[in-house]
């Protein structure tokens, strides 16, 4: 395992950047650990300690921010209990019946998986999430992309603590920029997030950064 930064420390990388570069993202302050157990305790979930130091340092972004992961917004409590809720509910309700995904082996082979935690939202039904469920569970806690409507379910990192590392260490090197009316000059930061291959190539009017 690659010797990483805390979480804590790459996190506030990634604020100083925005303070900094992009003034249209702004963080809520920490949470209330109460309302962290309260999560845990109502989702029945075992949460990734990553999203428990996440939270502590910022309890996400605020309702009006920008989105500090290339235009999506980082959530907070509040919003993670109702979007995994939400999805939960799709799920019993079959409306994802008869959807392939197109899942790597060490992600569970589902379209919803109610051990995945929403933690960013592309505002569209999107969401990058924290893998509570994995096939190997050593894995546990490793990040990846829901699409709702495309079958791809990439593994983004391999925990919150690497694709924040990862995400500090672009923005410090100049890999993204923030335009205060268009946003990011990229969507979702797919560079950091997906080994540099843009998933969304295809798609007119998306911009991208070239790696």
């Amino acid at each position: 395992m690659p010797d990483l930064p805390p979480l804590t420390d790459s996190y506030a990388r990634i604020q100083t950047w925005a303070r900094q570069h992009a003034p249209g993202v702004t963080f809520r302050p920490p949470a209330d650990p109460a309302a962290i157990d309260n999560l845990a305790a109502k989702s029945g979930l075992p949460l990734p300690d990553d999203l428990r130091t996440a939270l502590l340092v910022a309890d996400g972004e605020t309702r009006a921010s920008a989105g500090m992961i290339g235009n999506w917004r980082i959530l907070p409590i509040a919003e993670i209990q109702g979007a995994w809720g939400m999805l939960n509910t799709l799920g019993k309700k079959d409306v994802f019946a008869g959807r392939e995904p197109q899942a790597p082996l060490y992600i569970r082979d589902a379209w919803w998986h109610p051990g995945w935690i929403p933690i960013v939202e592309s505002g569209a039904g999107d969401f990058f999430c924290l893998d509570t469920d994995p096939p190997e569970p050593d894995r546990a806690g490793q990040v990846l992309l829901f699409l709702q409507d495309r079958p791809e379910r990439p593994l983004v990192a391999g925990s919150l603590r690497a694709w924040f590392d990862r995400i500090a260490r672009d923005l410090a090197e100049g890999a993204y920029a923030y335009d205060e009316e268009a946003g990011f000059n990229s969507e979702a930061l797919m560079w950091s997030s997906l080994q540099k291959k843009h998933l969304f190539d295809d798609i007119e009017g998306k911009r991208v950064v070239k790696g």
